[in-house]
């Protein structure tokens, strides 16, 4: 199709026009900065650079002089995608001796922070700090004066440039080694002119790490900031794994509450299940209370749940009755029907309904005293009520002979039905009947103390929770 004179879709080269390339530096503009250090921004071969040297009243001290080579020495062997490159150590005529240092096009940590960025934004400067942080320590290098200022982000994605280490020190240097600082950032060991070593810095991520998250990480943030630095974190890796770990628990609690609810629907499923796959119950007729003596007294009358012991005469009465025989051999459970069998399962449904309302007893006291404020606990303690109920009656199944088994199951079920059917954790408006410390604690209602408290009882009931579902599924599993 031909193109006519005014189609501007095609693409082609501009005219190169006034473009000045050149092996010196050019175009320069100074840069703020304090101390005894001069900064300035410049052009070489096209590229922005910064160049740091001395401001001119201390170009004649040698001592700064040094200061100067020693940082240069340090960054050049410095290769990481959040620690400002640094190419050279040159003479500018317009400067003296300097540093190259790449140009990075971005604003201070302490500007990003004032910009209100979302919690993704402020995990991912968390995370490239202390990787950052991480390299410095492998190569012996610690920062010694980590700040906001000395922090830039990009404005191009949002990552970290760690900047100006004329303070930084290494174990290689026996020399300029005197105590250097911030006073708001300095570790108590810097502040008692003490040898420093990667904690140091870890103490001063530990308050900018408060600055990025006002109402998170409490835990993490109070270890970084122990005075005594043995009870600090080894290593910024250390607290990176930590910070890791306190997201993930937080990301996968809706996931477990998900599978908690799961797991209890198959619980009722399999158990039904499991009645209807035998052959169709037959009704028993009531049959009077056993005699026993006081020692050993259960009756299907009784109904004193607080006195009744997990444990109870009706198994030992059922293992009288599979005693092996005169061969040796155990008598088979399914051949075994006597009247003393309905008695029997009689005795196991008054003891496991009572057993039932024993473990469920706490878990119902909590709720009506107002004690559980938080969805996250309610949940868990929950989950963890009701498997131990689930543990109890597979248990008190496996002991009854196979043909009164199906009966047992098909009662015990019924009524584990309709106590599941009696929680709910939403009101009849749809609202969560229980408050997520997750989201008051976002909303600033509960303190970073309790907060963290919270996520540590969480994490432990978390784990029982999972230990009573492994066992629940291997009692299941029994003479099924």
């Amino acid at each position: 199709m031909p193109s006519s004179d005014n189609d501007i879709s095609s693409s082609g080269k501009v005219a190169a026009q006034n473009i000045r390339v050149s092996d010196k530096f050019t175009d320069f503009a100074e840069l703020p900065s304090k101390g005894h250090c001069r900064l300035m921004k410049a052009q070489r071969y096209g590229i922005w650079n910064v160049l740091k040297g001395l401001k001119p009243e201390y170009t004649a001290d040698k001592q700064f002089a040094q200061m100067l080579t020693k940082e240069y020495t340090l960054m050049v062997g410095l290769n990481h995608p959040n620690i400002v490159r640094t190419y050279g150590h040159e003479n500018v005529p317009e400067l003296g001796e300097c540093i190259i240092m790449e140009y990075v096009d971005g604003r201070t940590l302490a500007d990003f922070v004032r910009e209100n960025p979302t919690s993704a934004q402020r995990r991912q400067v968390a995370k490239e700090l202390l990787n950052a942080l991480a390299y410095c320590h492998k190569k012996q290098i610690v920062h010694q004066d980590l700040k906001p200022s000395n922090i830039l982000i990009t404005h191009d994605g949002d990552h970290v440039k760690i900047i100006d280490f004329g303070l930084s020190d290494s174990h290689e240097w026996a020399i300029l080694k005197e105590p250097a600082y911030t006073k708001a950032y300095a570790a108590p060991e810097q502040l008692a002119g003490e040898e420093v070593d990667n904690r140091t810095d870890i103490y001063a991520f530990g308050i900018i790490l408060r600055q990025l998250f006002p109402k998170r990480y409490g835990r993490v943030i109070r270890k970084c900031l122990q005075p005594q630095r043995e009870k600090r974190y080894s290593s910024a890796e250390a607290v990176l794994n930590d910070i890791k770990r306190t997201d993930s628990r937080r990301k996968w609690m809706p996931i477990v509450a998900i599978v908690f609810v799961i797991l209890i629907g198959l619980a009722i499923f399999i158990g039904r299940q499991f009645v209807q796959k035998e052959e169709p119950a037959v009704m028993i007729p009531d049959t009077p209370a056993v005699e026993h003596s006081d020692k050993d007294s259960l009756s299907v009358e009784h109904r004193d749940k607080d006195s009744l012991p997990v444990e109870n005469l009706a198994t030992k009465d059922f293992e009288q009755q599979t005693k092996p025989n005169a061969v040796g051999n155990p008598v088979e459970q399914e051949n075994i029907v006597t009247n003393s069998d309905d008695e029997l399962l009689n005795l196991y449904i008054a003891n496991i309904k009572s057993e039932l309302d024993s473990i469920q007893k706490p878990f119902d006291e909590r709720i009506e005293s107002g004690e559980i404020l938080y969805k996250e606990e309610y949940l868990i303690l929950r989950g963890i009520t009701w498997y131990k109920i689930l543990i109890h009656i597979q248990q008190h199944r496996q002991r009854l002979p196979r043909n009164k088994q199906k009966i047992f199951m098909q009662q015990v079920n019924d009524s584990w039905y309709d106590m599941v059917n009696s929680y709910d954790e939403y009101d009849s408006d749809g609202n969560d009947i229980y408050k997520s410390f997750e989201s008051l604690h976002s909303e600033g209602k509960i303190s970073d103390d309790e907060y963290d408290k919270l996520w540590d009882e969480y994490a432990a009931e978390e784990s029982e929770l999972f230990r009573l579902v492994d066992i629940h599924a291997k009692e299941s599993r029994k003479n099924l």
